[in-house]
């Protein structure tokens, strides 16, 4: 069994061959000296430079040479990169880090290949020793631009169960698509085979004016396509709208509804209805979402007309959205601080075997590295303590997960010296001191980022292969790999998982959300055995640069909620961006964006949902929580749907007065968080005075 870390005065291995010392200290040998505990010096000396850094101590400056910075989606061009020295000789033996920007492009043996049209940049970087532990980067930058595969053929899709009654007007959808994929970017021209009976505008409006048939195309790139339509007499001679007097608070939504009837108050039910809304009440544009089937949400209070068409006709009714209640106080409990040579990353927080209350958390880089895991017992939620810990060899201990029976932990590691990542299991039915009980690292040694315990299988997401695997701990001192699955692509990168109901949702970076039958009975998936179900690629507009980074995915109810993580953009000045997607799932099979919640100049981590609530960690947003009752549309921010928020920094911790909040868990009515700079946080949202009813 491993030994435990004791107080953080003195830092103790945990030891045996998968549990070693930390970065200051030689790894164990033997198992047999490993069960020897080695307390870290107070002043380790540094460690030899590699023959790569020493080599990066004459690098003056980085070359990146391409000879053609041009190139078509899917097309590659061949990439030198090479590290000079003063005299501009080549410095050979030196590590060279790549990578294209722009997200429309990869770079990889060098070979540049274009993914996406737009324009991007190389950026090649060597880490340069300066002494006493500091660095600077020798850096280089180059443009390029992706071109798109051109148009092969343009499809029309017209609404489904309308008809095309004279003098209405109906919104008509043309796809172009290149032999890859969809080209959104490529402009469609509309044309009409006989302007009298029906008129295309250029957005792509059928105006229909008189009974006849008639002939639209969609012209893209030269590659058009034809349908034929026929416009019928209009029917309709009376349209009412309800529901009437609607109030609402902002955020809800409410739907209308249209009845058209003929000369013989018949209802006509093919009819094509057009609904609008404005704002009445001095709104800006954009204040409230309008859509086709008639749902309806205001982002801001005011009154507002809603409108249905249906030729010469209309009928309105009117919708006053009131206020949201005003955001809640949030308060401190208590503020945990890690000692000064840790960031902090994930935390699960559980009930122990023994009745008592605690949080695990993880460490992240800095000081002597992110190779520990704290357990706090928060029995007392005003006095958090730290009862023991364990130390692993790894850079990076980035997330810590409890089964449902809270007997066993399973934490990932990166960054081992021996380059044996892949997952601590722990034996935490003593859980104010969690055992060493055994590691699992077949397969797995590039790094394990994230995992999700479901059962006896731990979903683990690898590094190195960019794909889920699935490890079987029913015999948790003895784990079997049991399954894996991954997108079939060169350029995938596969950050998280989360697992429900027989359903795994995987965020697949620029693939976007990736959802699979573990067991659901849609696909014929098993939990060893997943099946592809659907996918949806979000994309985030920070400025004029879009990005897709699907960082975190969680389920709740009919929505899957997606959060960005976008660093390095143009507007990154003050910290990271990205944001949350609400995804309706209602549908499976074609998942879709309806909604979105954006805390402006911050950026998205971790997430957790639960009783209607959603918490954010939001980096240098801090903590957010935000009521998602009912359903679900338009712009969750503004709509003043935010219950509160606390920002998690003070005057203790590895980087002080700094919020960089890494995630946070709802735990017996308290708000946990995990701050990377300041560790652990316990916090209450102050909930309204019920009204007693006499």
């Amino acid at each position: 069994m491993g030994r435990r870390l004791l107080p953080l005065s003195l830092l103790v291995l945990a030891g045996c061959a998968s549990a070693q010392t930390n970065v200051q200290t030689a790894p164990a040998t033997d198992e047999a000296e490993a069960e020897q505990p080695v307390a870290q010096a107070a002043e380790a000396p540094p460690r030899p430079l590699t023959p790569s850094q020493r080599a990066a101590q004459s690098v003056a400056r980085v070359e990146i040479r391409a000879a053609n910075l041009t190139i078509k989606v899917g097309e590659s061009a061949d990439v030198e990169v090479v590290a000079l020295d003063e005299n501009g000789a080549e410095v050979p033996r030196v590590r060279i880090r790549t990578f294209a920007r722009g997200r429309v492009a990869t770079i990889r043996n060098d070979k540049l290949t274009g993914t996406e049209p737009g324009d991007g940049t190389i950026w090649a970087g060597v880490q340069k020793p300066l002494g006493d532990g500091e660095i600077e980067w020798v850096t280089a930058t180059l443009a390029f631009t992706v071109q798109p595969l051109p148009v092969v053929r343009v499809e029309i899709e017209v609404p489904e169960g309308i008809a095309i009654f004279a003098d209405t007007r109906i919104p008509v959808t043309a796809r172009a698509y290149s032999e890859a994929r969809h080209r959104d970017d490529a402009a469609v021209e509309w044309s009409s085979s006989n302007t009298q009976t029906a008129h295309m505008t250029a957005a792509g409006v059928l105006q229909a004016r008189s009974v006849g048939d008639v002939t639209i195309t969609a012209t893209a790139e030269g590659v058009s396509q034809s349908i034929e339509l026929t416009v019928v007499p209009n029917p309709v001679r009376d349209l009412s709208v309800g529901p009437e007097d609607t109030q609402l608070p902002v955020g809800d939504v409410t739907h209308f509804s249209a009845r058209a009837t003929d000369r013989r108050n018949r209802s006509v039910d093919s009819a094509p209805i057009e609904w609008t809304t404005a704002g009445i009440s001095g709104q800006p544009r954009g204040a409230a979402h309008m859509e086709q089937d008639g749902s309806f949400v205001a982002d801001l209070p005011g009154t507002y007309r809603v409108t249905a068409t249906v030729g010469n006709l209309s009928a309105s009714t009117e919708v006053r959205a009131t206020p949201r209640k005003p955001r809640r106080p949030v308060k401190l409990i208590a503020h945990g601080v890690v000692n000064e040579d840790h960031n902090t990353s994930d935390l699960w927080v559980f009930e122990g075997v023994d009745g008592r209350d605690y949080a695990y958390t993880g460490t992240h880089g800095g000081g002597v590295g992110g190779h520990v895991m704290f357990a706090w017992d928060v029995t007392d939620s005003s006095n958090p303590v730290i009862t023991d810990s364990v130390v692993v060899n790894a850079r990076v201990v980035n997330d810590v997960k409890i089964n449902q029976s809270a007997t066993i932990a399973v934490i990932t590691r990166e960054g081992a010296s021996d380059r044996k990542n892949g997952i601590v299991i722990l034996d935490i039915r003593d859980p104010a001191h969690p055992e060493l009980l055994s590691s699992f690292t077949e397969g797995l040694t590039s790094g394990i980022h994230n995992t999700w315990i479901e059962g006896d299988l731990v979903y683990a997401i690898n590094n190195g292969t960019r794909d889920v695997h699935i490890i079987d701990i029913s015999d948790p001192a003895n784990p079997v790999a049991a399954g894996r699955w991954g997108l079939d692509s060169e350029d995938k990168y596969v950050h998280d998982v989360m697992v429900k109901d027989g359903l795994a949702y995987l965020s697949y970076w620029d693939d976007g959300l990736v959802i699979l039958d573990v067991g659901a009975g849609i696909k014929g998936g098993t939990p060893t055995n997943p099946q592809f179900v659907s996918q949806f690629k979000s994309r985030a507009q920070v400025g004029a640069e879009t990005f897709g980074n699907t960082h975190h995915a969680i389920r709740y109810g009919n929505y899957v909620f997606l959060g960005d993580e976008i660093f390095g953009c143009k507007e990154c000045i003050n910290g990271p961006r990205g944001y949350v997607h609400v995804i309706d799932v209602t549908d499976i099979e074609t998942p879709h964006e309806v909604a979105r919640y954006e805390v402006p100049e911050a950026g998205t981590h971790n997430l957790w949902v639960e009783d209607d609530r959603l918490y954010v960690g939001y980096y240098n947003g801090g903590l957010r929580i935000v009521d998602i009752s009912g359903e679900l549309r338009g712009d969750l921010y503004r709509q003043g749907r935010e219950i509160g928020w606390y920002m998690t920094e003070d005057g203790e911790g590895i980087t002080v007065n700094d919020t960089n909040t890494w995630g946070s868990q709802p735990y017996k009515g308290l708000v946990y968080a995990a701050d990377m700079n300041s560790g652990l946080w316990i916090v209450e949202v102050e909930e309204e005075e019920q009204q007693l009813v006499p």
